[in-house]
């Protein structure tokens, strides 16, 4: 018998994350290329910024060379893509927080988030050749990732809620405001380690 899923977040019903979110106002448009592997991934953290900001945008896919609402977006504002450089397939220049503050006005800033693993992340990145040239946004995380419940690839990794709270609170200097963010981040997690069995683990990874 299929299980009761919650019309807002698309999550079973003993998973439902609707109690858990709190509105967020953002100044910076974010946008997230979901592999199709993640939308019904109960482990998976981009649902909260879908449920949160005021400003976010989803594409779900592999290729999104023809897809053509995503490629008008990337033809307007200033758009960087929150990617590690030390991933990078072809030369890419990269930009620090403080100057993407001192030289860029807020509400035309944009920013691109891969939510997938770290292995399918490449391969979306392998696939889409315009994504591999956008210039990166370069974070430095305030703390070390909370995500117990999914393998990640070191140390340095974040969840992609992580990662968005990040680049927004660090971009418009106001992590109060995002806040919100983490902790609904955080009584996720707890709620999926109630229901984990002592000593298990993960095999896959979240960028």
């Amino acid at each position: 018998m299929p299980r009761p899923i919650c019309s807002t977040c698309s999550r079973p019903l003993k998973v439902c994350l609707c109690k858990m979110i709190r509105p967020v106002t953002n100044r910076v448009e974010i946008a997230i290329l979901q592999h199709p592997s993640e939308v019904d991934q109960i482990k998976g953290t981009a649902r909260i910024a879908q449920l949160s900001l005021s400003k976010v945008r989803t594409w779900v896919g592999e290729d999104f060379s023809a897809e053509a609402s995503f490629q008008a977006w990337l033809n307007q504002g200033e758009v960087f893509l929150l990617y590690p450089e030390s991933e990078s397939l072809v030369p890419v220049q990269s930009h620090s927080i403080e100057s993407i503050r001192l030289r860029s006005h807020l509400d035309s800033v944009k920013v691109l988030v891969i939510d997938g693993t770290w292995r399918k992340a490449h391969k979306m990145m392998m696939t889409n050749p315009r994504l591999q040239g956008l210039p990166r946004i370069v974070v430095q995380p305030s703390q070390a990732s909370g995500y117990r419940i999914r393998k990640q690839k070191n140390s340095q990794s974040l969840s992609t809620i992580e990662a968005i709270y990040e680049v927004l609170a660090q971009l418009e200097a106001d992590a109060l405001s995002f806040k919100p963010l983490l902790e609904s981040f955080t009584q996720m997690v707890n709620q999926q380690l109630a229901f984990r069995p002592a000593n298990t683990s993960d095999k896959d990874g979240e960028t």
